[in-house]
Parts: structure tokens; sequence; C-alpha cells
């Protein structure tokens, strides 16, 4: 057995390894999570950890580039996914190598931790700290159960995306304003939207690389927030699928008045109706009960998270995640 760090010459192999214990997943996005790591530099790609076995690769970890403001000052952060080691050699310590590798560094988050990691990981990896989980909300809109009904009754297709809307007001006072590219979007200088204690940044390199870099680019609609003409956040909005009923995803948001994040909710229930679908799906780790408006239901799911630096964990678990950080967006539904 041989353990290696990552090199961009290690692309298409790791690819295909990926594909074979990932099946389920679609390879553009493992294309997609590849390329970040090829376009960062060589302390990304040292944190990103292959093994193998007679030049065959039987596991690996990888990590991409995240950014954190700690008390408004910008720290370089690592998301860690796609830990995996090949089932057939499983039991054999292999893990224990690549969590050796991770306690060479704390700046580092994982999102969405399998049952089986969030039991190994805490035994070997250094300062292993659980967070608050990313919990899984399901809100409906009447009005799109009813559309929704009636296209399966009269057996009508439509092309959701053409039917969201461009603008929509909430009241008279605020209003949300689809941007055609992310470079008109207004953002922060630094990337900050709220005032919490930590928070992933969200500047034009967020929005451009995981907005437009993606392989599902077109499928994204972001959303300025407008309250008396002022610009107070936003929210990103696109249509999927789960088991073959429509939903929409709402994949992102922000605000400046952290009493206003419900209104994501809001907004996204209402681009529902408009759009004839009756179900939208929220990952976040804020912790909401259950909404009568709009009717939110707080399901039994959660997906595990945590971080490498146990000192400031409390604060961790009040940062705002969404599925637009790590792979929450893909893993889960398409």
């Amino acid at each position: 057995m041989q353990t290696i760090i990552y090199t961009p010459e290690w692309h298409n192999r790791l690819l295909e390894y990926m594909k074979s214990v990932y099946p389920h997943r679609d390879i553009r996005y493992l294309e997609w999570w590849i390329s970040n790591i090829d376009h960062s530099d060589a302390e990304c790609w040292e944190k990103c950890t292959i093994i193998l076995d007679d030049e065959k690769i039987v596991g690996c970890t990888t990590v991409n580039d995240a950014r954190i403001l700690i008390d408004f000052i910008g720290n370089s952060f690592f998301a860690r996914g796609n830990t995996i080691i090949s089932a057939n050699l499983r039991g054999k310590g292999l893990s224990k190598e690549i969590y050796n590798r991770v306690n060479l560094y704390d700046n580092w988050f994982s999102v969405g931790v399998t049952d089986i990691a969030w039991k190994i990981q805490p035994k070997y990896v250094r300062n292993f700290t659980p967070i608050n989980p990313v919990r899984v909300y399901i809100s409906l809109s009447l009005k799109g159960l009813f559309s929704c009904l009636l296209r399966k009754l009269f057996r009508y297709k439509n092309d959701l995306n053409s039917l969201f809307p461009t603008i929509f007001n909430l009241n008279r006072n605020e209003k949300f304003v689809e941007v055609e590219k992310v470079a008109s979007l207004s953002i922060p200088k630094d990337g900050r939207w709220t005032s919490d204690v930590i928070e992933l940044v969200r500047d034009m390199s967020f929005f451009k690389k995981r907005y437009e870099g993606i392989y599902c680019h077109d499928r994204y609609h972001i959303y300025q927030y407008f309250s008396d003409g002022k610009t107070e956040g936003y929210i990103v909005l696109r249509s999927t699928a789960y088991k073959g009923l429509d939903m929409i995803s709402l994949v992102d948001f922000r605000f400046r008045n952290r009493n206003d994040e419900p209104k994501a909710l809001k907004a996204a229930v209402k681009v529902a109706g408009l759009c004839g679908i009756g179900i939208v799906i929220t990952l976040t780790s804020r912790m909401w009960g259950n909404l009568l408006s709009p009717l939110t239901i707080k399901t039994k799911k959660k997906l595990h998270s945590a971080v490498g630096m146990k000192e400031i964990a409390d604060k961790f678990s009040d940062m705002l995640i969404t599925s637009a950080d790590s792979d929450l967006d893909f893993v889960y539904f398409r």
C-alpha cells in the first residue's frame, strides 16, 4: 500500500475511482468537485489523499477550498468530502492512514458525514468536534399542489424553468428580482452578509464558482432581495426532483438581518406556486421549528456536521450552512 497526495495529473484516475464507488452520483458533479481541486493550489492538493494498492486507487479523501470570516477576519478553510475506502478493503486500517493526514491540519469543516464515518472519525481524527447538524425542511404551496394535480390529471408537462418569475413581491415594500448574470449581483465587498460571529464567505468568486462554473448553471435562479429599495439579501432556487416528485430547492440564502431569514421560505413557496410546484425542500443548519406561514415541516432527517477547531465549536454551531456548502445540493437530490 502507498499513500500519496493529489496532483492534477491524477484527475482522470481519481474521477474513475469516484465513479465506481459512488455509482448513484452524477459524474458531472464529481468532475466539478475534482476540477475545483485542480484549480486550487498545493496547500489544497496536499490535503487530498489517495491510497494505492499496486498502482490502483483503493481509497481517498478530498477537500475543496472554503473561506470563513471569524470575528470579521478572513480565514482559509477546507470543506472535507468524498472520503471512501473500497468495500473489499474496509476494516484493514486504511481509513486510519487517511485520518492521520487529516490530523495535520484543523481548519476544516465537514457537512453530511455518513453514519458510518460519524462513528469512526471521532476515534482517529484529532479535535473532531460535532456542531449543529443540517436539517431538512419541507414547505408546501397549496397553489402549487393544485396545479401539480391538474397537470397529472391531464398529463400535461411544461418547462418548469421557464415559469420562474423575473420579479415578485412579498409585500408592497419587499421584492425579489432575478439577476441574469452573477456579475450584476450587489455583494458586500468582503462577502459578509450577516452579523454572525462565524460566517462562510459569499463574495463574487464564490458565486461564480458555485453557480456559473457548475454543470447545471442554467437551472439556478438567483434573486436579489430589496427592502424599501435597498439590497438586503438574496436567495438561490432551482427546480429539482426526488423519486420522480417535482420540487423547488431553496439552495442558498443570506439576509443582512437574521430575523429576515424565514422570508427565504416564503419567497421560495411563492415561486413554487407560480411554477405549479407543490413542494419546497430546504437544507439548512438554522433551527427552525414547524411553521404555519408558509406551512413547513421539520423532518427527522439530520445531516451530521463537524469541524476541526474544538475551542470555538459553539460559534461554528451558530454558523449558517445551506445546500450550497459542501455537496448537499447534489448528493441528496438532483
